[in-house]
């Protein structure tokens, strides 16, 4: 158990320790997150919602999203590339012991980015945040639990950046620009609407919305939670069939 916590603690610090990887995860969606909130947008259609609480919750979904597709998926090319992950394997630990402690290290990291974006969200642009705390910090690990594994998936078959890039923007691009992240869903086309609906993004993006925008609603969010635990179990089923932490 020290072991495993040691190299819990290693790559946390790994990745702090890296200025890209904090420019990218942390300033960058704060960045985006102020660019969109100082747009002139007014009320979201049919809504009482100004576009910087209707926003917040998407750029946190997204965020989510980009660390694990994203992210991870290069870090995890990165390791192997340089050999690393030759030298984990060495190790007393087992290979679901590595990766586990990865993926733990990562999720600290999602939930300090959505703090980070609800603090900037409540007192720069007054955000609305219903204080469903529970609800939120729920979603937010296993939003993150979701876009990790995918993480793991696409390094699973990409041995370098030039072959990553292509498989993280085939999967990254149609979660951001066919969900509800920056817009509702209403105001897409209809066979749009039937794709986002069977997106993890969408119901990770209205689940915090829910969380942020409503009193706690169990029926409202509970919809959200139970598409989002069907994809994590499909998801970890393919992870465990076909994953393997090698060069």
């Amino acid at each position: 158990m020290n072991s495993f916590y040691q190299l819990f603690l290693a790559n946390f610090k790994m990745f702090y320790r890296e200025k890209e990887g904090f420019y990218w995860t942390v300033l960058m969606p704060a960045m985006i997150y102020i660019a969109l909130s100082i747009i002139p947008v007014g009320k979201i259609t049919n809504s009482t919602t100004i576009y910087s609480s209707f926003v917040l919750p998407g750029i946190i979904a997204l965020t989510i999203m980009q660390g694990g597709i994203y992210s991870l998926a290069y870090w995890m090319v990165d390791l192997k590339a340089r050999g690393i992950t030759k030298r984990m394997l060495a190790t007393p630990l087992k290979q679901w012991q590595l990766v586990s402690s990865l993926v733990l290290a990562r999720l600290v990291i999602v939930v300090i980015q959505a703090v980070i974006l609800t603090l900037l969200g409540i007192f720069v642009f007054k955000a609305q945040f219903s204080g469903n705390i529970i609800s939120t910090f729920a979603l937010v690990l296993l939003g993150g639990a979701i876009f990790l594994t995918i993480g793991l998936l696409i390094s699973n078959y990409a041995k370098s950046y030039d072959a990553a890039a292509p498989i993280t923007s085939a999967v990254g691009l149609p979660l951001t620009f066919l969900s509800n992240v920056f817009y509702p869903l209403s105001v897409l086309p209809e066979p749009i609407q039937k794709i986002a609906k069977v997106l993890p993004i969408t119901y990770l993006a209205d689940g915090l919305r829910q969380a942020y925008l409503f009193p706690f609603n169990f029926h409202a969010i509970g919809i959200d939670i139970l598409f989002l635990g069907l994809w994590l179990i499909a998801i970890l089923i393919i992870t465990f069939k076909v994953f393997k932490l090698k060069e």
